[in-house]
Formats: structure tokens, sequence, C-alpha cells
């Protein structure tokens, strides 16, 4: 079914300079004259429907001939002309189809639905995102139709995604909900559309398959069922050979692994640490001369070098490489970890552990020789510092003199002549000391400038300030959005102060504030308020149970219903009637004769343990009986007590129901 066209006009297509997390979104930038244009076109719409309702209406009146009756234009038209419907949805065409629209040979794609951002573009063009020019197979400067439709709202949806990587995504569901409800307002049959995916370079494509009830829908504001198709091509990452992304293995606590890895490459491991885990510790050491880096995080996409949560970028002379993970670090339960080796060296070979709640090595206190008796007096020495007893000092000096020396910018000693000391090596521009074979690793990672992909003025030193910057406030920074559960960039810093106190980014802020249904009282109220507001009932529960008038019956703890006796439901159950008792005579009877039964035969529970039943003191190991006349001795208190219910009209009133002694079985 083809959609009407309520207004239309020709104009040019440029490139929109939209911002990066508006680089996928289906909205449009049209002149302020087309807004101008389709206000004055509705209202002249509007006028002529008002005529066409006050003819009827007219007509109506001269029929029926009743004066009372009385009729409103507004009751025949569709409100206010001048007001627009939200959201407004448009339908680009090319000049060349719009003579061809209705031939089903055409090899180009169809028209294109999408919606409005602002109408400030300049006069005579229409501003679209690059991939809406590159799906419809547009350049900037073609001559298109933007015609604004009115499509029903979407009840199913079918969509095909086109690559492998889709197959990657943890909640690929979660991913379109959360694309969709930002970015999109229409959709076609046979459209594509692009999802940016966390972590992965090019974005995701989805073409429209199938859709109900239309060939092209509104999706803002609707409960729209959505079918995910996959290719029949499409392998995880996870299965496939080669790669760096994909997982190796999974590490096992307590027992070493051989890995072989080569520069710039990475072998990523899963490791799964249960909940009691206090702490983690993940080592790496290389065979001489080879050398890797080790880095973890909780999202698998994010194990580099420069985007992770946990590194050790130590030089090849410090062996082994350690990772150091607090429980404190991680979330609440058990919690998997990504473990990716990434070679430094041409080859390395190297052996991982992983040691849980692993104790911490005993430093070894080093005695000195001052501490025996009579040898309390030292002096330093100049040349390897050491403490040294007077009584020794002439002669430690001339030795150490001869056989050590002192590296004058690090003041480490080292023998004279030895291998150590030609190796002995200091950077020059923030004299770090190491071996002349930490030297390159070292200018790599702290003295090489690097500029982030998310802004061309943002530049670092080094990458170790880089990989700190994409570890905190980088918009392409991965986090797993603590409200809709998927993994996507964080986005820049949300601009209100409430945001900036919580240390919330855009995508969190603008999540939270979606709103959604209360389980309990069914307002709508924010996601990010949801806890809140779940303590506020949970607060008047606890205020209307501290408020509670218990029930009359001293071995019940709920609360007071609204019967004579002053029970609950629960107890006031097996006593009721729907005889006609207006003075409560045949209640009391009732009363008694249960209380009479319990008293003499008991309740049968074997789990009863009343003292006023003779099932529960049998069960408490009282096998003494009560006759009949000793029950009936015992009823005599409570049905004195509820007297003024048989002979006073307002007799409820006149009872302390907290004074009467009444156990009744439950």
């Amino acid at each position: 079914m083809d959609l009407s066209t309520e207004f239309s006009r020709l104009l040019r297509c440029k490139v929109a300079n939209t911002k990066a997390n508006a680089k996928y979104s289906d909205k449009i930038y049209l002149p302020a004259s087309y807004l101008a244009s389709l206000l004055d076109s509705r209202n002249r719409t509007t006028r002529q429907n008002g005529r066409q309702a006050q003819s009827a209406i007219q007509r109506r009146w001269q029929r029926s001939n009743q004066q009372e009756r009385t009729a409103d234009i507004s009751d025949y038209i569709d409100g206010d002309g001048s007001q627009l419907p939200s959201p407004l949805i448009f339908r680009l065409v090319r000049k060349t189809d719009m003579l061809s629209r209705n031939s089903s040979n055409s090899s180009k794609p169809g028209p294109i639905y999408c919606g409005v951002r602002e109408f400030s573009c300049e006069e005579g063009h229409v501003a679209l995102p690059e991939w809406i020019l590159g799906s419809a197979e547009l350049t900037a400067g073609d001559s298109i139709s933007v015609e604004f439709v009115r499509p029903e709202k979407g009840t199913f949806a079918q969509l095909q995604a086109l690559e492998a990587a889709a197959a990657d995504v943890g909640d690929l569901r979660a991913l379109l909900e959360s694309h969709m409800r930002t970015n999109l307002t229409a959709l076609s049959i046979g459209e594509s559309f692009k999802v940016p995916v966390g972590g992965i370079d090019h974005p995701l494509t989805f073409t429209v398959t199938a859709l109900e009830p239309m060939d092209a829908v509104d999706i803002v504001d609707t409960d729209l069922s959505v079918d995910i198709v996959h290719t029949n091509n499409v392998v995880s990452s996870s299965k496939r050979s080669g790669g760096s992304s994909s997982i190796s293995d999974e590490l096992a606590p307590g027992t070493s692994q051989e890995i072989t890895v080569s520069a710039g490459q990475s072998r990523v491991f899963q490791l799964h640490v249960p909940a009691q885990i206090k702490s983690t510790d993940i080592l790496v050491t290389c065979r001489p001369g080879e050398d890797a880096s080790i880095c973890a995080s909780r999202i698998l996409r994010n194990v580099d070098i420069l985007d992770n949560t946990w590194f050790d970028y130590s030089l090849p002379s410090q062996q082994p490489k350690q990772i150091h993970i607090n429980q404190s670090e991680l979330p609440s339960g058990s919690n998997t970890i990504f473990v990716a080796i990434v070679g430094f060296t041409s080859i390395c070979h190297a052996s991982v552990k992983v040691q849980f709640d692993a104790q911490p090595t005993p430093k070894q206190t080093q005695l000195s020789n001052a501490a025996t008796a009579g040898e309390a007096a030292e002096k330093t020495c100049e040349n390897c510092g050491s403490n040294i007893p007077l009584l020794r000092f002439a002669m430690h000096q001339a030795v150490c003199e001869r056989h050590n020396i002192k590296c004058p910018r690090c003041t480490r000693v080292f023998k004279r002549g030895s291998e150590e000391y030609k190796q002995h090596w200091h950077c020059e521009i923030c004299n770090q000391a190491g071996v002349q074979s930490d030297q390159e690793k070292h200018m790599y990672f702290y003295h090489q400038p690097q500029t982030c992909s998310c802004d061309p003025a943002c530049s670092y030193e080094s990458r170790v300030e880089l990989a700190a910057h994409r570890r905190a406030e980088c918009p392409e920074r991965l986090i797993e959005c603590r409200y809709c559960h998927i993994i996507v960039p964080q986005g820049p810093p949300a601009t209100s102060l409430e945001a900036k106190l919580s240390s919330q980014h855009e995508h969190e802020w603008d999540c939270g504030n979606r709103s959604i249904p209360c389980a309990k009282c069914k307002a709508y109220v924010g996601i990010r308020q949801v806890q809140t507001h779940m303590k506020l009932h949970e607060m008047k529960e606890q205020i209307a149970r501290a408020n509670m008038v218990p029930c009359a019956n001293r071995e019940c703890m709920r609360e007071r219903g609204d019967n004579p006796l002053g029970l609950c439901g629960i107890c006031f159950g097996p006593l009721y009637s729907g005889q006609y008792d207006p003075d409560n005579q045949k209640l009391l009877k009732r009363l008694a004769r249960n209380m009479h039964i319990q008293l003499t035969n008991g309740c049968g529970s074997k789990q009863c343990r009343n003292p006023h039943c003779a099932s529960g003191r049998a069960n408490s190991g009282n096998s003494a009986s009560l006759s009949q006349t000793e029950a009936a001795a015992k009823l005599v208190p409570v049905l004195k007590a509820y007297a003024p219910l048989a002979t006073a009209t307002n007799g409820q009133s006149q009872i302390d129901y907290s004074s009467i002694d009444l156990h009744l079985c439950v």
C-alpha cells in the first residue's frame, strides 16, 4: 500500500555536518521555508475541511430541527491544522525515479523514509547524513523530492544482518533497540541502515526484509517486535581461526600455560573469577631476550595495548609481568575477565599463570652488622651507601673503591668491569633506568607522541598517557551501560550538573532518562530513579507495618480485619457464615464451638505448638487432656469479653481487643 503525499518540494542534496554520536541517525536538515510552506498547506487543508464540516452540520440541523442540538467543527476534523504531528516523517524520492515510481524493474534502491532534526538548512537544499547518501546512491548536488507522509505505527520488523561480525555481539537485540530508539524514526522494506558497535572498526549493516502493517512504518513510541535473521555464511569470530581478538583458551588457576606470540599480535584468554575470590594475580614470564606486554579487560573487544582496564607495560628486564586485580574492582558476583598477551619482540615464548588469593611475599628484613653488641657506631660509605661499623670502615672503604663503582645518576652499585654495568642504561629524556635492551620498548611506550582517534586535537606525549585517556574520559571508551546493559562507547561527558556529579557520560545519561512503568504503582518512573522509587515503596510498607493493628488472635501476627471479632481474614474464615445474624449470637456460638473442640480434641496438626490446643500440648510432650467442664471454663473469659457484641447496638466499639486472651490455631 502506497502512502499518499500531503506536501512535497524538490531540493538539492548536500552532506550534513553531524556530530559523532549522530553520525548514523536518519534525521535530516530542511530549510525554514519548507516548514512555513508545510504549515500553510495544512492550514489550507484545515480551512477546506472546516467549511465542509460546517456545511454538514448545517444540513444536519435543518433535517433534525432540534434547536438544542449543538456541534463543533473540531468533532469533524483532526485537531488544529497549525499543529504538526509528531514525529515528522519524510520520504526522499530521486528526481529520476519520480516518473517511474511504480516501476518494479528499477535496479536502484527505493525511496528512503527519515525524520527531521532541524529546519536550519540553507534555502533550496536538504542536508543528509553521509550514510543515507551512500545507501540511496546519491551524491551532493542531486535533486530529490522531499515528501511529507504519515505512515502507521509499526508492529513487526524483520532485519537481516549482512556482516559476520554481528554474531560476535553479545546482546544484538538490545544493541538494535538502543540504536533504533535513539537514531531512527521510520523504516521501509529494502532499506539498509548502519549500527555502530564499540570495538569494531566498521558499523554493522542491517537490511529491512519485512514490515507490518505497511511497507513503511513509524517506529517512534511504539511496541515493535523485531526478528533478526543472519546470513548463511555468518560464523562467530570466536570460532574462526586467526585474528588478534579471538579467544585462544581459558586460563585455569594454579597451572602454567606456555604460549608463543609474535610482535604486534595478541593471544586472548578467558578467565573466570569466582565471587568469593578476594584478589587475582596474572603473571607472565618471558624467555631471556624476548618480551611481551599484558593487559586485561571485562570487555572482549576492549583488550588492547591502548584499550584496557588493567595493564603491565614493564620493560623486558623486569620479569615476571604481573597484573593484580582486587575483588573490589569487579562488580558483585562472579566475573569473566579477558586477558591479552601482546608480543613486543619478533617472537616471544612466555609462560602464563593465574593465582587466586595469593599471599604477598614477605619482605626479608636485612640486619646490619651494627645490630651486634658493641658495634652500635656506624658510618655510611660514600661509594656504595652501606652503613658500616666504625671499626671496619677503613678496610671496607679501601676494598669497596677498588672493586665497586656507583652509577652517578641512580646511585646503583655495580662490580667494576662487569657485564651488568656495561648493559646499564638511562633514558636521556626521563632518566628511567634499565638495561640496553629496554630502550626500544621504553621509547615506544613513553616517548612517542600519539593522537586519539576521538579528536585530532586530542594529542598526548606517549602511548601510556593516551591509554590513560582512553581508559577514563575518551568518548570512544567502551562501557557496559548500567541501564540497557549493552557494550557501547560512553560518549562525551554530559553537560548537566547532576550528570557530572554522578560521573555519567552522554550515553548512560540519555539511557537513564527513559521511563518505564513501576511494577507496583504503575506510574512511569525514570530508569535512573527506579531504585530510589522502589525504596520509597519499601519505606511506605515499613511505615504501614509499624502502624498495623494486629489480629485479636494471639497466635497470629497479621493485620486486623473489619469483622466483629477483630480477627484477620485468615483467622475469621472458619467462623464466617452467610446467615442473617444482626445480634452476632450465631457468630459467638460458632466461636465457642470451635474453641471447645480445639481445647478437647485439638486441631490435628503435628506442627502445632499452641498450649491452648490439645494437639499442641500433645506435640510438646504434655499428654494431660482437658475435660469438657475444664474446657468450658476456659471459654468463659473470652465470651465475656465479646459480650457487648450481643447486648449493645454499637458493641464493637466497646471491646478492648488487645485484652482478649484468644488463642486460635491458624
